[in-house]
């Protein structure tokens, strides 16, 4: 029963430390690769200079969790421990493969109609559409302007569309440089 009175920390005390771990861990504290193993560092050579867990918590400037954790992973696995998980990396599969590039390529250079599309220009959701069917990768409206541009090309509506169509009105007047 004494000893659920006792805290934990003092339970489980930490390991004696050695003149190579103290330099190692000092080393750590000096030029440690992260903010967080400089930090460790620093609360595990402090937990053996001073004796209570919110001294270090204030010296540190850091919460008694923070003090705790850190101390936690040290008696585990030792100075090895402070140092951060790797993380996994959740890159996103590349869906624009050379094969799509170069699909992309082809049908904006022979055009829309010539790709057996209705319309007389390409839009990026039937571009989107059209390399589904021709190579089997389903991307999304940004991923083809991102290609789009990459090839230097843009997928807006060229100007010259709508003046043509205006020229072909009968009460049409071009704008001159006074006219407004």
């Amino acid at each position: 029963m004494q000893n659920c009175l006792v805290p934990r920390y003092l339970r489980y005390p930490l390991p004696p430390l050695s003149a190579e771990e103290r330099s190692a861990l000092e080393r750590d504290y000096r030029t440690g690769d992260s903010r967080l193993v400089r930090q460790r560092a620093q609360i595990v050579l402090l937990a053996y200079s001073l004796a209570d867990q919110t001294e270090i918590a204030a010296a540190v400037r850091c919460s008694l969790d923070t003090v705790q954790r850190a101390l936690a992973c040290y008696r585990k696995g030792g100075r090895m421990a402070l140092r951060p998980w790797p993380r996994r990396r959740t890159e996103p599969v590349r869906k624009r493969t050379l094969g799509w590039q170069r699909a992309l390529a082809e049908a904006m250079q022979a055009g829309s109609q010539a790709c057996g599309m209705t319309r007389p220009t390409w839009s990026a959701p039937l571009l989107a559409k059209y390399l589904k069917e021709r190579t089997g990768i389903e991307v999304g409206e940004r991923s083809v302007r991102r290609g789009l541009a990459g090839l230097g090309y843009v997928c807006r509506r060229p100007t010259w569309v709508l003046r043509h169509k205006a020229e072909e009105q009968p009460d049409y007047h071009p704008k001159g440089k006074g006219s407004r």
